[in-house]
C-alpha cells in the first residue's frame, strides 16, 4: 500500500469512527448529524439566513431548506423575515427549546472530539493539524 493510499485509508476510517461515535452520543435527540450541526452553528451564528448555513456546510438549497424546515417544524428555530433591506431570506434564530438542545448536542460533540486526540500528545496535536490543514490548502483548488 503506498504512503497515499495509507493515508486516505486513516482519514476515513477516522471519519467512519468519529461519526459512529457521534452517532451513538446523539441518539436519544431525534436529529440528523446535519441537523444538529446547523443547530449549533445557527446557536453561533443568531440572525444568519439559509444560504450561509448551506455555504458553511456545503450544502445544495434545496436540501439546506429541507433541513431549516424539520428543525422549525419540530420547534427548534424559528424565521423572521429580514426587515429594511433588499434581502427577502429570512433570518433563523433557535427557539428557547433549540438552545436547550444546543447545550446537549455541544456537549456529546466536545466528548467525541476530546476522544478524537485523547491518545495525542499537546504537540502531536498541534503537529497532525498542522500537517492536515497543509494537505487541506493542497486540495483546495
Amino acid at each position: 500500500m503506498s504512503k497515499s493510499s495509507e493515508l486516505n485509508y486513516l482519514l476515513r476510517s477516522l471519519q467512519v469512527k468519529e461519526q459512529r461515535l457521534y452517532n451513538e452520543k446523539t441518539s436519544n435527540y431525534d436529529l440528523s448529524p446535519s441537523q444538529a450541526r446547523a443547530l449549533i452553528y445557527i446557536e453561533s451564528h443568531p440572525g444568519t439566513n439559509q444560504k450561509a448555513v448551506a455555504d458553511y456546510f456545503g450544502l445544495r438549497g434545496a436540501s439546506t431548506s429541507t433541513l431549516i424546515k424539520k428543525l422549525a417544524d419540530a420547534g427548534y428555530l424559528e424565521k423572521k423575515p429580514s426587515r429594511g433591506s433588499q434581502d427577502r431570506s429570512n433570518k433563523l434564530f433557535l427557539t428557547a427549546a433549540g438552545l436547550e438542545l444546543v447545550v446537549g448536542l455541544k456537549a456529546a460533540f466536545t466528548s467525541v472530539e476530546e476522544r478524537l486526540v485523547a491518545s495525542l500528545t499537546t504537540q502531536e496535536t498541534a503537529t497532525l493539524i498542522q500537517l492536515l490543514t497543509k494537505v487541506d490548502r493542497g486540495l483546495a483548488d
